[in-house]
């Protein structure tokens, strides 16, 4: 499991998307609103959003104020590399 820090800007839209691998989201502060396929979520601080492999999904932050969240995923491209 490779962890990550992500944020994002208020009003930031990222369109529909899959990964090929599994992903986690906590919400550390601010307000994001994710589309899963029918279904809409509205995540806040505290909040966690646990995704499959291959599902399509659609992440939008509401308001003006940056999102900051933890995301948890085996894609390796997140990983630390080496020190130089």
């Amino acid at each position: 499991m490779v962890t990550a820090w992500w944020s994002d800007v208020g009003s930031t839209r990222t369109p529909e998307h899959v990964h090929p691998f599994p992903e986690s989201r906590w919400v550390l502060s601010g307000f994001v609103r994710v589309t899963v396929g029918r279904e809409t979520f509205d995540l806040g601080p505290g909040d966690r959003l646990d995704l499959p492999a291959g599902t399509l999904h659609a992440i939008e932050v509401v308001g003006l104020s940056p999102v900051v969240y933890v995301t948890g995923t085996t894609d390796q491209s997140l990983a630390p590399g080496p020190s130089r």
